[in-house]
């Protein structure tokens, strides 16, 4: 008797078993009957670019479980991954060929297997000025990380490194503060039957929104990511982040042990100094003498903010919020005065940390 394939593989290819044009199956009935009407001639494949047999596949329409691709009776496949997320690399491909062209930039994608297969980092040439850019999907050691820049480096008058979820090391973290001042990270948001990218820079103790590669550009210092200026090594003290008009503050990013980091140079201005000295008092207040319910709230903040990584956008989104939120509490709690605590100010705030430890606990419990 044919054994069914009761995989929920939920990405293929279209066209051939090695092209490279990627599709997210709806995993809804209706929308899946809207994608079949607008291209009843689209054929669908266990890619060779996803790891996969090449063989095709069908979709299958369920009313009692999320629509998926499904192998052939019998089929034989070892692909490794089947998620929303295992074609994240072709979407990327596709995604920085388009911004290439509308940028009139000569440059050209290439997908990299470092071990685990293709997927594992999208390399991104620019011809002619031999800027490169790494998109790195698979998690490095730090001596990896630091083997694979020496190789990139060789043929390469500019190299930027922009993490997914998961992939950077602590170390690698701490280095990249300490030469740029920031990380590039990516993230990708499921739109229809595509997937497309989302790029921020992360500082030490804030970061830029998550924006689309079209709000990005190919400078001749290398890829600019909007609201961040690169810089070299320094060594200047670890500021903590002004709070933005509206109250709320920009995410915290912990810093690795060991690691030092600042403000990325050119924002604000002289007038701000008295606000600088404020947060920066703040920070050491919320260092390793810092109360328990500070160490408390970052402790659950850094534990949310890896349980959330793989997660999906709106558990991730959720927990960005609280990021932000707790970072703005942390700077509000650091700037208690004494006489705060004679009029029951302080009583207010700590209440509201609780009350943020609480909800950082209850998402974590329920991610793991």
């Amino acid at each position: 008797m044919a054994e069914s394939d009761h995989r929920l593989v939920q990405t293929a290819v279209i066209g051939s078993a090695t092209s490279g044009l990627g599709i997210v199956l709806p995993q809804e009935a209706d929308e899946l009957r809207r994608l079949r009407r607008r291209h009843p001639t689209y054929t669908y494949w266990c890619g060779t670019q996803l790891g996969g047999c090449g063989s095709k596949l069908s979709d299958r329409l369920c009313a009692d479980k999320v629509c998926h691709f499904a192998h052939a009776p019998n089929a034989s496949c070892h692909r490794k991954a089947n998620g929303a997320n295992s074609a994240d690399h072709l979407f990327i491909k596709q995604d920085l060929a388009r911004w290439a062209r509308g940028s009139g930039v000569d440059a050209r994608a290439v997908l990299r297997d470092l071990g685990s297969g293709p997927g594992d980092a999208v390399d991104f040439r620019v011809r002619g000025s031999r800027q490169r850019v790494r998109f790195q999907f698979r998690r490095l050691t730090h001596p990896q990380w630091r083997s694979a820049g020496e190789e990139l480096e060789r043929d390469a008058a500019s190299l930027d490194w922009v993490f997914g979820p998961g992939s950077a090391h602590p170390e690698t973290v701490a280095e990249m503060y300490g030469r740029f001042g920031h990380v590039l990270r990516f993230r990708f948001e499921t739109e229809g039957v595509a997937r497309r990218i989302r790029i921020r820079a992360e500082e030490a103790r804030s970061s830029t929104d998550w924006v689309p590669l079209d709000a990005c550009a190919m400078t001749p210092e290398g890829l600019r990511v909007p609201g961040v200026e690169r810089r070299r090594r320094t060594s200047r003290p670890v500021v903590a982040p002004r709070t933005p008009p509206g109250g709320a503050a920009p995410a915290r990013v912990p810093v690795a042990p060991g690691a030092q980091a600042s403000v990325a140079p050119g924002r604000g201005s002289s007038a701000d100094a008295p606000d600088r000295r404020a947060d920066a008092g703040a920070a050491r207040r919320s260092g390793p003498g810092a109360s328990p319910l500070v160490r408390k709230v970052q402790r659950l903040v850094e534990e949310l903010n890896v349980l959330a990584a793989p997660a999906e956008a709106d558990i991730r989104m959720k927990a960005e919020r609280l990021d932000r939120e707790a970072a703005a509490w942390a700077v509000r709690y650091g700037r208690l005065t004494s006489s705060d605590f004679w009029s029951g100010k302080a009583t207010k705030v700590a209440a509201q940390g609780d009350s943020l430890a609480g909800r950082l606990e209850k998402l974590a419990q329920h991610l793991k």
